[in-house]
């Protein structure tokens, strides 16, 4: 009897952003095939799309905005903002194959709930391997699950940033802080994630990140955990621009 084949990758919302209202996708992926990236370990990935624009088109004609906010890391904008190094991410690797296939049919619905299901046999979930997870309604991470306790997971935004930006995303993910946003702009509550040049710059009550070069890879995000946002009660994290 041929073996069937297991599923990969599903879609978890199509909808609109939080950020202009316009229509993204947040597609699951990593069921079947590992991730292979060595830092989060195997862990679910969350990529945030634009519905209508390949990514690298997106980070060209500033529709990725849907999908990122005022990050600035964005590549259209960080050597605005000052800075030598723009956002990790390529787009044109993982990012595109997924938003192709997700442009062929090529991955089924699920909701959210069921999503959370499955998330009980994985090694966590990672929000937002490209686009930020604020620019999700917020409803969406709650129906999943995430920040019960049920999973690991690991969370970042710079949507703060953004107007009217709803602070419940802190309880999940990290305040992502850069030269452009160095600290936590007064009156918001949460725990951050920082970008620096060297080590020599951690601040007091943060710590290097354990799954980072500059501490040996100590661990994986995976299991580590500490960047959930106040879910976790943790110093702030710091980590080299990579």
């Amino acid at each position: 009897m041929a073996k069937v084949k297991e599923v990969n990758s599903y879609i978890v919302y199509e909808g609109i952003s939080n950020y202009d209202g316009e229509a993204i996708v947040v597609i699951a992926t990593g069921f079947a095939n590992k991730s292979k990236n060595t830092k989060t370990g195997d862990m679910i990935q969350t990529w945030i799309m634009r519905q209508d624009t390949p990514p690298h088109e997106a980070i060209r004609n500033g529709n990725d905005y849907s999908i990122c906010g005022n990050c600035p890391l964005r590549p259209l904008n960080y050597k605005a903002n000052g800075l030598k190094k723009r956002c990790y991410v390529l787009v044109h690797n993982a990012p595109l194959t997924v938003w192709r296939t997700y442009k062929k049919g090529g991955y089924e619905h699920i909701t959210p709930e069921r999503l959370r299901e499955l998330l009980q046999d994985s090694n966590g979930l990672r929000l937002g391997s490209w686009g930020d997870p604020a620019s999700v309604p917020f409803e969406v991470w709650q129906s999943i699950g995430v920040g019960t306790g049920e999973f690991n997971h690991t969370g970042y935004t710079h949507g703060y940033l953004v107007d009217n930006f709803d602070t419940r995303y802190l309880d999940v993910a990290m305040v992502s802080l850069d030269k452009v946003t160095p600290q936590i702009p007064p009156g918001l509550n949460g725990r951050s994630f920082r970008v620096i040049d060297s080590v020599d710059e951690v601040l007091p009550g943060e710590i290097l990140c354990p799954a980072s070069k500059e501490q040996n890879y100590k661990t994986t995000c995976e299991k580590c955990g500490l960047c959930a946002g106040l879910n976790r009660k943790a110093k702030n994290i710091a980590i080299i621009i990579h």
